[in-house]
């Protein structure tokens, strides 16, 4: 709101009205500005001769005395008013009687209009003894209108009653509102003699301090007044900051504990020390049961008792002020129980005798999850600063509480979750036993059943030279066989201590490479190698990354056609996480697989070979390679095209310990 004119203007409009028509005087200053609508007492603010307003304010109010007046002059009126009952105020009536004549405070009429008006400039065109010329120039920026002429004209006509003279005789020439460029008063008065006027000057300047004592009196009780107003009001709102900063606080901690019985001790605790109230209670909704349960409560006698704790109530007995608040989530204050409709018998109101009861909803995303009650001191009730406090605080409580019940089933979901995880993990290693008994028991029954086959053959056949000979080779085969199943049997059951240290991976995959060489070389199988010259010593178990690499080349070999190409690359990843990796890529242009079969390629005992020249297809070398790359807190991966080829993806940490020296480059060759 724009400050153009000063609120002494509306305040001779506010006191004519209250003296003529006091009925109308709420319909005359409601909704004249948002600004002042919103304050505590706008009539207070429109009568405060320190406070200004917009013209458009105070056009406003002499609009609205003109209609309840009914009197298209009313604003003329309102000036006259003003004058004779003096309503300026004292420091206003001081300046303008200090001028002790009409001729002299016209002279300083622009002084005068300054200090409570803006909307115009004042032009003393001339004056004589008796008579004056004044032009009163108008802001045409500013919301006028033809009210603000009247009221000119009003105080003009009377402004002599100040110094006890007659009024002026005043004639209006043009108009500003008529089209003028401004307005233009002609002013008489009658004349007086010298002598006259310098007793009036005497007299006038007694006045003006007599006036002066008597309104610095009045003042003084004002002051002190206000003083006293003040200070109470700064103390209120330290009271406000310090439960504000306790909120804040408070809030803070109970949104930081999880555990409900540590958690409803903390907030009684704090609704104690905030609120400043003794015995409180919570009871919260039990949905499967529809009914308030008590769960926690405090009490300035002692432990609260049994019969409480067990307290629960329907959510249908609306009767109850517990229910009432829960189910309607408006907090609720009965300031003297024994003369309210509240059922005495009720075994918190027994047992507590509270003279007042205050319950207060728990509320957290727009549904009631509980309630908190709290009773006043004998004779005192629930305090008003104390009910705000609450109604501010509870949301907080009632957000903790809940997080802290989510936070509950949410453990008794991991704990059920962690024995489900273990009763599986326990079906899964029965499930793994028995499939591997049933793929062991064929694997051996095989070899067992040819040897057995020869066996009964063999005595009708001990003299045939070719049936030994060919019976001696084939069951050293098949007890090499078993032999080597048992063996890979034993290495996939028993716990090797893993040897981790700084090796050398290139050093590594080319000693793998070398015990394949005769294989390549028999099929013409190109081995191309690229290796990463950033990647050189890497924390590993040595043999565990052997045996991983062997198996890859191995099978790769084998599913490699004649003149075929396998391709080895090494390479550092960029960092995810602050991290980064090795990769192996084993790659080849073999048969590859079928996508029903990759998804089972890491299972134990499941192959596509059942003879090597390397392994004798077990189907126990990918998984034990992917337990392997476990063991590193690495990963094994594969993409395969049939008729196109496979390849092997391996990711191993780049340093799982202090980074050793570099000691090896990378190399590009082939074979």
């Amino acid at each position: 709101m724009k400050k153009e004119t000063s609120c002494i203007n509306s305040r001779s409009v506010i006191e004519y009205i209250k003296e003529h028509r006091p009925e109308s005087c709420s319909n005359l200053i409601q909704h004249l500005d948002s600004e002042i609508d919103n304050m505590p007492d706008p009539e207070a603010y429109l009568t405060d001769p320190n406070n200004w307003i917009s013209c458009a304010v105070i056009c406003k109010l002499y609009h609205r005395a003109r209609t309840i007046m009914q009197d298209e002059r009313a604003a003329y009126n309102i000036g006259r008013y003003a004058v004779e009952k003096t309503s300026m105020g004292y420091a206003q009536r001081i300046i303008v009687k200090a001028f002790w004549s009409a001729r002299k405070a016209l002279r300083h009429a622009q002084k005068i209009n300054d200090k409570w008006n803006r909307s115009k400039q004042v032009e003393l065109v001339e004056t004589r003894r008796n008579r004056a010329t004044v032009r009163l120039h108008w802001d045409k920026n500013m919301e006028l209108s033809k009210d603000l002429c009247w009221i000119n004209q009003g105080t003009y006509t009377y402004l002599p009653l100040v110094w006890g003279g007659k009024p002026f005789i005043l004639h209006e020439r043009c108009c500003f509102f008529e089209g003028a460029p401004y307005c233009e008063y002609q002013l008489k008065w009658p004349a007086r003699n010298r002598l006259y006027e310098i007793f009036s000057r005497f007299f006038t300047s007694k006045s003006v301090l007599m006036e002066t004592i008597r309104e610095m009196e009045n003042d003084k009780h004002i002051i002190e007044t206000k003083y006293e107003e003040v200070n109470r009001l700064n103390t209120k709102l330290n009271q406000k900051i310090k439960q504000l900063t306790a909120i804040q606080d408070t809030g803070k901690a109970i949104l930081s504990v999880l555990d409900l019985d540590h958690l409803l001790t903390v907030i009684m605790n704090l609704i104690a020390n905030v609120c400043h109230i003794n015995r409180a209670i919570i009871m919260l909704v039990n949905e499967d049961e529809q009914c308030l349960e008590y769960i926690h409560g405090t009490s300035s006698v002692g432990e609260v008792p049994q019969e409480v704790r067990d307290y629960r109530v329907p959510l249908e007995r609306v009767s109850n002020i517990l229910v009432r608040v829960a189910n309607t989530g408006h907090p609720e204050y009965i300031p003297r129980v024994d003369h309210s409709q509240l059922r005495k018998e009720n075994i918190v109101l027994a047992y507590g005798k509270p003279s007042s009861v205050y319950v207060v909803p728990l509320i957290t995303r727009s549904k009631v999850i509980g309630v908190i009650a709290t009773d006043g001191r004998e004779g005192v009730g629930v305090p008003d600063e104390t009910r705000a406090t609450l109604e501010v605080f509870s949301p907080q409580i009632a957000i903790a509480i809940e997080n802290a019940r989510l936070y509950g089933r949410l453990q008794e979901q991991m704990t059920e979750l962690q024995h489900s995880h273990a009763l599986l993990s326990r079906a899964e290693r029965f499930s793994f036993l028995g499939n591997l008994a049933a793929r062991l028991a064929h694997e051996i029954k095989n070899p067992l059943t040819a040897i057995r086959t020869f066996l009964q053959m063999l005595p009708r056949k001990y003299d045939d030279r070719e049936f030994m000979e060919g019976f001696y080779e084939i069951a050293l085969e098949e007890t090499m066989r078993v032999n080597n199943l048992m063996t890979e049997l034993l290495d996939l059951v028993k716990h090797k201590e893993s040897n981790f240290a700084f090796n050398d991976l290139h050093a590594l995959i080319e000693k793998m490479v070398l015990l394949v060489s005769p294989q390549t070389k028999e099929k013409r199988i190109t081995v191309q190698r690229q290796y990463d010259p950033e990647i050189g010593q890497l924390w590993v178990d040595s043999e565990q990354i052997k045996q991983v690499i062997l198996n890859l080349l191995s099978n790769a070999v084998d599913f490699t056609p004649h003149g075929g190409r396998i391709e080895i690359v090494t390479n550092k990843t960029d960092a995810k996480n602050d991290r980064y990796e090795t990769r192996i890529l084993i790659r080849d242009n073999g048969i590859g697989i079928s996508d029903t079969m990759i998804d089972k390629i890491f299972d134990p005992y499941f192959t596509t070979k059942h003879r090597s020249d390397i392994h004798n297809g077990t189907g126990l070398g990918l998984f034990i390679a992917h337990q392997n790359m476990t063991a590193h807190g690495g990963s094994i991966d594969v993409h395969s095209q049939v008729d196109k080829g496979t390849t092997f993806i391996l990711r191993l940490p780049f340093e799982s310990e202090p980074a050793a020296p570099k000691e090896r480059g990378g190399k590009h060759d082939a074979n």
